[in-house]
């Protein structure tokens, strides 16, 4: 671990007044923006689904769940995936 903090030493990035800490904060707002429009959607997936479900014939129910079960799948997917990038920025700052 003391390695990986002299790595990161770097104080301000060449070319401009961004230091590290401001990229970072950048990259927790984009990831917080993405999780709540990912959730929302899914959730709007999620509702378009249990219509279908409820109102489609017999024949075609076991698609139907299959799709309810993946978008259910993909919504913890988007969770793991940000909380890890968010994890990843806790450890850099």
């Amino acid at each position: 671990m003391g390695n990986l903090v002299n790595v990161l030493a770097i104080q301000q990035l060449d070319g401009g007044t961004y230091t590290v800490d401001t990229v970072l904060k950048v990259i927790k707002q984009i990831t917080d923006w993405a999780l709540a429009v990912g959730i929302a959607l899914a959730g709007v997936a999620l509702v378009i689904s249990f219509i279908m479900y409820a109102v489609v014939d017999v024949d075609q129910k076991p698609r139907v769940k299959t799709r309810i079960v993946q978008t259910l799948l993909g919504i913890g997917g988007i969770i793991m995936a940000i909380s890890l990038v968010n994890i990843i920025i806790r450890l850099f700052s």
